[in-house]
Protein backbone atom coordinates (compact mmCIF):
# COMPACT_ATOMS: atom_id res chain seq x y z
CA UNK A 1 0.00 0.00 0.00
CA UNK A 2 2.75 2.08 0.81
CA UNK A 3 4.41 1.52 -2.74
CA UNK A 4 1.50 2.50 -4.41
CA UNK A 5 0.92 5.68 -2.09
CA UNK A 6 4.33 6.51 -3.12
CA UNK A 7 4.12 5.36 -7.07
CA UNK A 8 0.88 7.77 -6.63
CA UNK A 9 2.73 10.52 -5.76
CA UNK A 10 6.00 10.59 -8.05
CA UNK A 11 3.52 10.38 -11.08
CA UNK A 12 1.28 13.53 -10.21
CA UNK A 13 4.48 15.01 -9.01
CA UNK A 14 6.34 13.91 -12.64
CA UNK A 15 2.63 15.04 -14.36
CA UNK A 16 3.31 18.24 -12.80
CA UNK A 17 6.60 18.74 -14.56
CA UNK A 18 5.06 17.67 -17.85
CA UNK A 19 2.49 20.92 -17.68
CA UNK A 20 3.96 23.89 -17.85
CA UNK A 21 2.45 27.47 -19.15
CA UNK A 22 4.69 29.45 -20.88
CA UNK A 23 2.71 33.40 -21.86
CA UNK A 24 -0.40 32.56 -22.95
CA UNK A 25 0.84 28.47 -24.16
CA UNK A 26 0.18 25.30 -22.34
CA UNK A 27 3.51 23.22 -22.84
CA UNK A 28 3.48 19.47 -22.09
CA UNK A 29 7.43 18.02 -22.10
CA UNK A 30 7.90 21.53 -23.09
CA UNK A 31 6.08 20.86 -26.53
CA UNK A 32 2.98 23.65 -27.21
CA UNK A 33 -0.34 22.10 -27.18
CA UNK A 34 -3.00 24.61 -26.10
CA UNK A 35 -3.84 28.25 -25.52
CA UNK A 36 -4.98 29.46 -22.12
CA UNK A 37 -6.16 33.23 -22.08
CA UNK A 38 -7.02 35.22 -19.11
CA UNK A 39 -10.10 37.89 -20.68
CA UNK A 40 -10.44 39.62 -17.43
CA UNK A 41 -9.55 38.19 -13.62
CA UNK A 42 -10.13 34.58 -12.63
CA UNK A 43 -11.63 33.86 -15.91
CA UNK A 44 -9.89 31.62 -17.93
CA UNK A 45 -10.31 30.66 -22.25
CA UNK A 46 -8.73 27.06 -23.08
CA UNK A 47 -8.27 26.91 -27.00
CA UNK A 48 -6.35 25.01 -29.56
CA UNK A 49 -3.09 26.03 -30.95
CA UNK A 50 -5.24 27.20 -33.96
CA UNK A 51 -7.53 29.77 -32.20
CA UNK A 52 -10.56 27.59 -31.07
CA UNK A 53 -12.16 28.12 -27.89
CA UNK A 54 -12.67 24.92 -26.30
CA UNK A 55 -14.14 25.72 -23.09
CA UNK A 56 -13.75 28.38 -20.25
CA UNK A 57 -12.77 28.11 -16.71
CA UNK A 58 -14.07 30.80 -13.88
CA UNK A 59 -12.23 30.52 -10.53
CA UNK A 60 -14.99 30.75 -7.81
CA UNK A 61 -14.61 31.67 -3.77
CA UNK A 62 -16.30 32.47 -0.90
CA UNK A 63 -15.33 33.13 2.22
CA UNK A 64 -16.75 32.59 5.72
CA UNK A 65 -14.13 34.34 7.83
CA UNK A 66 -10.38 34.95 7.47
CA UNK A 67 -9.22 31.70 8.16
CA UNK A 68 -12.36 29.64 6.34
CA UNK A 69 -12.94 29.63 2.63
CA UNK A 70 -14.44 27.87 0.12
CA UNK A 71 -12.90 27.50 -3.79
CA UNK A 72 -14.27 25.76 -6.55
CA UNK A 73 -14.14 25.98 -10.77
CA UNK A 74 -16.95 26.30 -12.86
CA UNK A 75 -16.08 24.74 -16.32
CA UNK A 76 -18.40 26.29 -19.05
CA UNK A 77 -18.42 24.54 -22.85
CA UNK A 78 -17.32 26.92 -25.57
CA UNK A 79 -20.72 27.69 -26.78
CA UNK A 80 -21.90 28.34 -23.26
CA UNK A 81 -24.72 25.69 -23.34
CA UNK A 82 -22.53 23.30 -21.07
CA UNK A 83 -21.58 23.75 -17.29
CA UNK A 84 -20.54 22.23 -14.41
CA UNK A 85 -18.15 22.72 -11.13
CA UNK A 86 -15.44 20.84 -9.78
CA UNK A 87 -13.44 21.08 -6.27
CA UNK A 88 -10.87 23.29 -6.83
CA UNK A 89 -7.96 20.89 -6.34
CA UNK A 90 -4.39 22.11 -5.75
CA UNK A 91 -2.34 18.92 -6.88
CA UNK A 92 0.96 20.69 -7.13
CA UNK A 93 3.15 23.40 -5.86
CA UNK A 94 3.45 26.42 -7.51
CA UNK A 95 2.20 30.40 -8.08
CA UNK A 96 0.72 30.58 -11.35
CA UNK A 97 -3.01 29.99 -10.84
CA UNK A 98 -3.83 28.92 -14.45
CA UNK A 99 -0.90 26.28 -14.01
CA UNK A 100 -2.41 24.87 -10.95
CA UNK A 101 -5.78 24.55 -12.85
CA UNK A 102 -4.78 23.05 -16.51
CA UNK A 103 -2.56 20.61 -13.99
CA UNK A 104 -5.93 19.57 -12.37
CA UNK A 105 -7.62 19.68 -15.32
CA UNK A 106 -5.11 17.26 -16.71
CA UNK A 107 -4.39 14.62 -14.27
CA UNK A 108 -8.37 14.44 -12.79
CA UNK A 109 -10.22 15.23 -15.96
CA UNK A 110 -7.88 14.31 -18.83
CA UNK A 111 -9.20 17.17 -20.54
CA UNK A 112 -5.75 17.55 -21.63
CA UNK A 113 -2.84 15.10 -22.52
CA UNK A 114 0.18 15.64 -24.77
CA UNK A 115 -2.22 16.36 -28.11
CA UNK A 116 -3.89 18.81 -26.72
CA UNK A 117 -6.98 19.50 -25.74
CA UNK A 118 -8.68 15.97 -25.28
CA UNK A 119 -12.73 16.70 -27.00
CA UNK A 120 -13.91 13.02 -26.14
CA UNK A 121 -12.91 13.35 -22.64
CA UNK A 122 -14.26 17.03 -22.70
CA UNK A 123 -17.32 15.53 -23.92
CA UNK A 124 -17.85 12.73 -21.44
CA UNK A 125 -16.90 15.96 -18.51
CA UNK A 126 -19.84 17.75 -19.16
CA UNK A 127 -22.17 14.45 -19.45
CA UNK A 128 -21.20 13.72 -16.42
CA UNK A 129 -23.79 14.45 -13.04
CA UNK A 130 -21.92 17.21 -10.72
CA UNK A 131 -23.32 18.69 -7.27
CA UNK A 132 -23.98 22.78 -7.47
CA UNK A 133 -20.94 23.40 -5.52
CA UNK A 134 -22.10 27.28 -5.53
CA UNK A 135 -25.70 26.13 -3.97
CA UNK A 136 -23.60 23.79 -1.88
CA UNK A 137 -21.05 26.23 -0.72
CA UNK A 138 -23.36 28.72 -0.53
CA UNK A 139 -25.83 27.62 1.51
CA UNK A 140 -22.75 26.60 4.02
CA UNK A 141 -21.58 30.32 3.61
CA UNK A 142 -25.10 31.79 4.17
CA UNK A 143 -25.92 29.51 7.27
CA UNK A 144 -22.30 30.74 9.17
CA UNK A 145 -23.14 34.27 8.57
CA UNK A 146 -26.50 33.65 9.69
CA UNK A 147 -25.18 32.14 12.84
CA UNK A 148 -22.42 34.69 13.16
CA UNK A 149 -25.40 37.23 12.72
CA UNK A 150 -27.26 35.96 15.43
CA UNK A 151 -24.25 35.23 17.81
CA UNK A 152 -23.38 39.03 17.55
CA UNK A 153 -27.17 39.39 18.29
CA UNK A 154 -26.60 37.73 21.66
CA UNK A 155 -23.18 38.83 22.82
CA UNK A 156 -25.02 42.51 22.33
CA UNK A 157 -27.83 40.96 24.96
CA UNK A 158 -25.45 39.54 27.45
CA UNK A 159 -23.69 42.95 27.32
CA UNK A 160 -26.49 45.12 28.36
CA UNK A 161 -28.18 41.91 30.64
CA UNK A 162 -25.45 40.87 32.73
CA UNK A 163 -22.32 43.85 31.55
CA UNK A 164 -19.80 41.08 32.20
CA UNK A 165 -16.56 42.42 33.42
CA UNK A 166 -13.71 40.76 34.30
CA UNK A 167 -12.13 42.67 37.62
CA UNK A 168 -8.48 43.32 38.74
CA UNK A 169 -8.98 40.28 41.30
CA UNK A 170 -9.24 38.15 37.74
CA UNK A 171 -12.31 37.33 39.55
CA UNK A 172 -15.46 37.95 36.87
CA UNK A 173 -18.98 39.45 37.72
CA UNK A 174 -22.63 40.10 36.38
CA UNK A 175 -25.06 42.76 37.55
CA UNK A 176 -27.94 40.41 38.24
CA UNK A 177 -31.16 42.27 39.79
CA UNK A 178 -29.11 45.33 39.75
CA UNK A 179 -26.36 44.14 42.25
CA UNK A 180 -22.74 43.35 41.10
CA UNK A 181 -22.39 39.41 41.82
CA UNK A 182 -19.21 37.13 41.36
CA UNK A 183 -19.77 34.34 39.03
CA UNK A 184 -16.27 33.13 38.56
CA UNK A 185 -12.61 33.93 37.51
CA UNK A 186 -10.70 33.97 34.66
CA UNK A 187 -6.71 33.12 34.48
CA UNK A 188 -4.86 34.34 31.43
CA UNK A 189 -1.14 33.41 31.24
CA UNK A 190 1.39 35.08 29.12
CA UNK A 191 1.67 34.57 25.43
CA UNK A 192 4.78 32.35 24.46
CA UNK A 193 6.52 33.12 21.44
CA UNK A 194 6.94 29.78 18.69
CA UNK A 195 5.74 27.30 21.47
CA UNK A 196 2.90 25.75 19.10
CA UNK A 197 -0.98 24.72 20.35
CA UNK A 198 -0.93 26.51 23.72
CA UNK A 199 -3.98 26.92 26.50
CA UNK A 200 -3.78 30.34 27.74
CA UNK A 201 -7.00 31.25 29.26
CA UNK A 202 -8.84 28.97 31.28
CA UNK A 203 -12.49 30.51 32.96
CA UNK A 204 -13.88 28.78 36.30
CA UNK A 205 -17.43 28.96 38.03
CA UNK A 206 -17.90 29.93 41.91
CA UNK A 207 -17.31 25.99 42.73
CA UNK A 208 -13.67 25.84 41.02
CA UNK A 209 -15.48 23.91 38.02
CA UNK A 210 -13.55 24.54 34.92
CA UNK A 211 -15.72 25.99 32.40
CA UNK A 212 -13.82 26.55 29.27
CA UNK A 213 -10.37 27.21 27.86
CA UNK A 214 -8.95 28.98 25.16
CA UNK A 215 -5.55 27.59 23.45
CA UNK A 216 -3.94 28.80 20.32
CA UNK A 217 -3.51 27.46 16.86
CA UNK A 218 -1.44 28.11 13.94
CA UNK A 219 -3.95 30.97 12.65
CA UNK A 220 -3.37 33.91 14.62
CA UNK A 221 -7.07 35.23 13.94
CA UNK A 222 -8.65 31.76 15.32
CA UNK A 223 -8.80 30.41 18.94
CA UNK A 224 -9.85 26.70 20.44
CA UNK A 225 -12.40 26.13 22.76
CA UNK A 226 -12.71 23.66 25.04
CA UNK A 227 -15.95 23.36 27.33
CA UNK A 228 -16.57 21.02 30.24
CA UNK A 229 -19.64 19.61 27.97
CA UNK A 230 -17.93 18.95 25.21
CA UNK A 231 -19.29 21.22 23.56
CA UNK A 232 -16.15 22.75 21.88
CA UNK A 233 -15.86 25.34 19.38
CA UNK A 234 -13.48 27.95 17.26
CA UNK A 235 -13.26 31.39 18.11
CA UNK A 236 -12.26 33.68 15.37
CA UNK A 237 -11.33 37.51 16.45
CA UNK A 238 -9.49 40.42 15.14
CA UNK A 239 -8.16 40.98 18.63
CA UNK A 240 -4.42 39.60 19.01
CA UNK A 241 -4.00 37.77 22.19
CA UNK A 242 -2.05 38.72 25.40
CA UNK A 243 -2.71 37.85 28.71
CA UNK A 244 -2.83 42.04 29.08
CA UNK A 245 -5.14 42.79 26.45
CA UNK A 246 -8.36 43.20 28.23
CA UNK A 247 -10.46 44.14 25.01
CA UNK A 248 -9.51 40.65 23.90
CA UNK A 249 -10.51 38.56 27.18
CA UNK A 250 -13.37 40.51 27.45
CA UNK A 251 -14.92 39.85 24.24
CA UNK A 252 -14.06 36.26 24.39
CA UNK A 253 -15.60 36.48 28.15
CA UNK A 254 -18.98 37.62 26.41
CA UNK A 255 -18.63 35.17 23.32
CA UNK A 256 -18.57 32.42 25.96
CA UNK A 257 -21.75 34.08 28.15
CA UNK A 258 -23.58 34.19 24.77
CA UNK A 259 -23.04 30.51 24.15
CA UNK A 260 -24.52 29.62 27.66
CA UNK A 261 -22.06 29.31 29.45
CA UNK A 262 -23.54 31.39 32.70
CA UNK A 263 -20.95 30.02 35.42
CA UNK A 264 -22.28 30.78 38.87
CA UNK A 265 -23.14 26.67 40.00
CA UNK A 266 -23.55 25.96 36.34
CA UNK A 267 -21.13 22.77 36.28
CA UNK A 268 -22.46 21.06 38.88
CA UNK A 269 -26.17 21.77 38.11
CA UNK A 270 -25.38 20.53 34.63
CA UNK A 271 -23.90 17.53 36.24
CA UNK A 272 -26.75 16.93 38.26
CA UNK A 273 -29.13 17.40 35.48
CA UNK A 274 -27.26 15.13 33.71
CA UNK A 275 -27.21 12.48 36.25
CA UNK A 276 -30.85 12.88 37.21
CA UNK A 277 -31.21 12.29 33.04
CA UNK A 278 -29.05 8.72 33.66
CA UNK A 279 -31.34 7.62 36.56
CA UNK A 280 -34.68 8.23 34.80
CA UNK A 281 -33.34 6.29 32.02
CA UNK A 282 -32.27 3.66 34.41
CA UNK A 283 -35.36 3.84 35.51
CA UNK A 284 -37.22 3.13 32.59
CA UNK A 285 -34.96 0.57 31.73
CA UNK A 286 -35.57 -1.54 34.94
CA UNK A 287 -38.12 -3.60 35.80
CA UNK A 288 -39.19 -1.71 38.90
CA UNK A 289 -42.68 -0.35 39.21
CA UNK A 290 -42.64 3.25 40.14
CA UNK A 291 -45.88 4.68 41.44
CA UNK A 292 -48.52 2.39 39.36
CA UNK A 293 -52.14 1.93 39.13
CA UNK A 294 -53.25 -1.42 40.92
CA UNK A 295 -54.60 -2.73 44.14
CA UNK A 296 -53.30 -5.26 46.67
CA UNK A 297 -54.94 -8.23 48.59
CA UNK A 298 -53.25 -8.89 52.27
CA UNK A 299 -53.12 -11.57 54.56
CA UNK A 300 -56.82 -10.65 55.82
CA UNK A 301 -58.21 -10.59 51.91
CA UNK A 302 -58.25 -6.90 52.55
CA UNK A 303 -58.43 -5.31 49.00
CA UNK A 304 -56.85 -1.46 49.05
CA UNK A 305 -56.91 0.44 45.85
CA UNK A 306 -54.03 2.90 45.44
CA UNK A 307 -50.58 3.43 43.83
CA UNK A 308 -48.21 1.01 43.83
CA UNK A 309 -43.70 0.92 43.76
CA UNK A 310 -41.66 -1.51 44.36
CA UNK A 311 -37.86 -2.08 43.71
CA UNK A 312 -37.01 -5.28 42.18
CA UNK A 313 -33.44 -4.56 41.38
CA UNK A 314 -30.56 -1.66 41.49
CA UNK A 315 -30.71 0.86 38.87
CA UNK A 316 -28.21 0.22 36.51
CA UNK A 317 -27.08 4.47 35.81
CA UNK A 318 -23.70 3.84 34.45
CA UNK A 319 -24.88 0.73 32.36
CA UNK A 320 -22.60 -1.71 33.77
CA UNK A 321 -25.19 -4.79 33.76
CA UNK A 322 -24.97 -5.60 37.35
CA UNK A 323 -28.72 -4.69 38.94
CA UNK A 324 -28.21 -7.05 41.91
CA UNK A 325 -25.74 -7.28 44.41
CA UNK A 326 -22.94 -9.41 44.28
CA UNK A 327 -21.58 -8.82 47.73
CA UNK A 328 -24.41 -8.22 50.65
CA UNK A 329 -27.79 -9.57 51.35
CA UNK A 330 -30.48 -8.97 48.01
CA UNK A 331 -32.85 -6.79 49.74
CA UNK A 332 -34.73 -6.02 46.40
CA UNK A 333 -38.42 -7.55 45.50
CA UNK A 334 -38.97 -7.94 48.89
CA UNK A 335 -41.14 -4.98 49.95
CA UNK A 336 -43.78 -3.27 48.38
CA UNK A 337 -45.67 0.04 49.04
CA UNK A 338 -48.92 1.19 48.42
CA UNK A 339 -50.49 4.46 48.76
CA UNK A 340 -54.55 4.75 49.08
CA UNK A 341 -57.32 6.38 50.71
CA UNK A 342 -58.99 5.13 54.16
CA UNK A 343 -62.62 5.29 54.86
CA UNK A 344 -62.17 8.97 55.70
CA UNK A 345 -60.48 9.36 52.66
CA UNK A 346 -57.15 10.46 54.13
CA UNK A 347 -54.23 9.62 51.83
CA UNK A 348 -52.15 6.85 54.18
CA UNK A 349 -49.19 4.81 52.69
CA UNK A 350 -48.23 1.11 53.44
CA UNK A 351 -45.36 -1.37 53.24
CA UNK A 352 -45.69 -5.57 52.64
CA UNK A 353 -43.14 -8.09 52.76
CA UNK A 354 -43.43 -10.72 50.67
CA UNK A 355 -43.22 -13.36 53.43
CA UNK A 356 -46.51 -11.40 54.72
CA UNK A 357 -48.72 -14.13 52.41
CA UNK A 358 -49.92 -10.89 50.05
CA UNK A 359 -50.20 -10.10 46.36
CA UNK A 360 -51.13 -7.09 44.10
CA UNK A 361 -51.43 -6.40 41.08
CA UNK A 362 -50.56 -3.46 38.28
CA UNK A 363 -53.81 -2.62 36.26
CA UNK A 364 -52.68 0.71 34.12
CA UNK A 365 -50.87 -1.47 31.29
CA UNK A 366 -52.65 -3.54 28.36
CA UNK A 367 -53.06 -6.31 31.06
CA UNK A 368 -53.31 -7.21 34.45
CA UNK A 369 -50.23 -8.25 36.14
CA UNK A 370 -49.66 -9.87 39.20
CA UNK A 371 -47.01 -10.46 41.73
CA UNK A 372 -46.99 -12.98 44.53
CA UNK A 373 -45.07 -12.78 47.79
CA UNK A 374 -43.43 -16.14 49.01
CA UNK A 375 -40.11 -18.16 50.35
CA UNK A 376 -39.08 -20.49 47.92
CA UNK A 377 -37.12 -24.10 48.15
CA UNK A 378 -34.30 -24.10 45.93
CA UNK A 379 -31.72 -20.91 45.07
CA UNK A 380 -29.50 -21.88 47.58
CA UNK A 381 -26.60 -19.54 46.19
CA UNK A 382 -28.64 -16.75 47.06
CA UNK A 383 -30.00 -17.98 50.51
CA UNK A 384 -26.04 -18.54 51.44
CA UNK A 385 -25.17 -14.82 50.34
CA UNK A 386 -27.76 -13.39 52.82
CA UNK A 387 -26.92 -15.69 55.46
CA UNK A 388 -23.37 -14.58 55.18
CA UNK A 389 -24.70 -11.03 55.38
CA UNK A 390 -27.00 -12.09 58.24
CA UNK A 391 -29.99 -11.61 56.28
CA UNK A 392 -32.19 -14.48 57.02
CA UNK A 393 -35.32 -13.73 55.28
CA UNK A 394 -35.51 -15.19 51.14
CA UNK A 395 -39.20 -14.53 50.62
CA UNK A 396 -39.46 -12.15 47.36
CA UNK A 397 -42.06 -11.24 45.04
CA UNK A 398 -42.56 -13.08 41.54
CA UNK A 399 -44.83 -12.38 38.49
CA UNK A 400 -47.29 -14.59 37.83
CA UNK A 401 -47.15 -16.32 34.48
CA UNK A 402 -49.91 -19.00 34.41
CA UNK A 403 -52.24 -19.80 37.51
CA UNK A 404 -54.66 -22.63 37.93
CA UNK A 405 -57.08 -23.36 41.24
CA UNK A 406 -54.42 -25.97 41.81
CA UNK A 407 -50.89 -24.32 41.26
CA UNK A 408 -49.30 -21.02 39.97
CA UNK A 409 -45.82 -20.51 37.87
CA UNK A 410 -44.28 -17.30 38.34
CA UNK A 411 -40.96 -15.94 37.50
CA UNK A 412 -38.64 -13.72 38.79
CA UNK A 413 -38.94 -10.33 37.29
CA UNK A 414 -35.10 -9.78 36.66
CA UNK A 415 -33.37 -13.10 36.53
CA UNK A 416 -36.21 -14.26 34.56
CA UNK A 417 -34.41 -17.69 33.72
CA UNK A 418 -35.73 -18.24 37.13
CA UNK A 419 -39.23 -20.08 37.92
CA UNK A 420 -41.31 -21.04 40.87
CA UNK A 421 -44.20 -23.35 41.18
CA UNK A 422 -46.41 -22.78 43.85
CA UNK A 423 -49.34 -25.01 45.08
CA UNK A 424 -51.81 -24.40 48.14
CA UNK A 425 -50.88 -27.18 49.95
CA UNK A 426 -46.93 -25.56 50.67
CA UNK A 427 -45.82 -21.75 52.08
CA UNK A 428 -42.95 -22.37 50.17
CA UNK A 429 -42.85 -22.35 46.44
CA UNK A 430 -40.50 -24.15 44.28
CA UNK A 431 -38.08 -22.50 42.05
CA UNK A 432 -36.23 -23.58 39.36
CA UNK A 433 -33.31 -22.65 39.35
CA UNK A 434 -30.00 -22.09 37.41
CA UNK A 435 -29.40 -26.38 38.06
CA UNK A 436 -29.60 -28.64 35.22
CA UNK A 437 -32.88 -30.18 34.25
CA UNK A 438 -31.36 -33.64 35.80
CA UNK A 439 -30.75 -31.81 38.84
CA UNK A 440 -33.75 -29.82 39.30
CA UNK A 441 -36.05 -33.33 38.38
CA UNK A 442 -36.18 -35.41 41.15
CA UNK A 443 -36.90 -32.19 43.21
CA UNK A 444 -39.73 -31.00 41.56
CA UNK A 445 -41.29 -33.98 41.17
CA UNK A 446 -41.15 -34.69 44.75
CA UNK A 447 -42.55 -30.86 45.39
CA UNK A 448 -45.44 -32.02 42.82
CA UNK A 449 -45.79 -35.52 44.40
CA UNK A 450 -49.88 -35.39 44.78
CA UNK A 451 -49.90 -36.16 41.11
CA UNK A 452 -48.48 -39.16 40.92
CA UNK A 453 -48.56 -39.93 37.21
CA UNK A 454 -46.79 -36.42 36.49
CA UNK A 455 -44.12 -36.74 39.07
CA UNK A 456 -42.72 -39.76 37.55
CA UNK A 457 -42.85 -38.38 33.99
CA UNK A 458 -40.79 -35.38 35.70
CA UNK A 459 -38.51 -37.69 37.03
CA UNK A 460 -38.53 -39.82 33.69
CA UNK A 461 -37.04 -36.60 32.25
CA UNK A 462 -40.11 -36.02 30.26
CA UNK A 463 -40.05 -32.18 30.63
CA UNK A 464 -37.07 -29.31 29.25
CA UNK A 465 -37.30 -27.47 32.31
CA UNK A 466 -35.58 -24.64 31.47
CA UNK A 467 -38.14 -23.94 28.41
CA UNK A 468 -41.29 -21.97 29.95
CA UNK A 469 -44.05 -23.65 27.62
CA UNK A 470 -42.82 -26.98 29.37
CA UNK A 471 -43.32 -25.80 32.75
CA UNK A 472 -46.90 -24.05 31.82
CA UNK A 473 -48.05 -27.61 30.63
CA UNK A 474 -46.76 -28.89 33.58
CA UNK A 475 -49.41 -26.67 35.55
CA UNK A 476 -51.93 -27.78 33.19
CA UNK A 477 -51.64 -31.63 33.72
CA UNK A 478 -51.19 -31.18 37.44
CA UNK A 479 -54.46 -29.05 37.77
CA UNK A 480 -56.11 -31.74 36.08
CA UNK A 481 -54.69 -34.74 37.75
CA UNK A 482 -56.85 -36.75 39.42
Amino acid sequence: MRQLFLALVFSIAAFGQKIQIKKDKILYDKAEIAVITEPFRDHYDFATLAGEKKFSVDFKGLNVNASQFYQWLEVTSADGKQKTEIPHDVLITAFDVKRIIAHNLSVKYNLIDANGINDKSLQSFFETSRESLSDKYGKIVAASKFEADEQKRKIQQVKSQYNPQIQNDKSITFYINGKLTIVGRMTANPYIVGNGATTYVYVTDLDGNQVASLASTKSFDNYAISTFDGKNYEYYTKSMYSHTNSTFLYEFLCDLVARGYTLGHQVRDEKNKLYQAKVNLAKERSVNIYKRNGYLIDEDGKRLDGIISINFQMLDINETGQVLPEETADKFGKTVSITYLNEKKQERTKTFKANSKVYFCITDGAAPIFYYGMPVKGDSMKKLQNMTNFSFDNSYFYQLIHKETKIMVLQDPVETERYVFKIPSEDKGQMIDKRSTEELNPVLADYLKACKALATDIKGNQFDLKIESNLITIAKEYQNCK
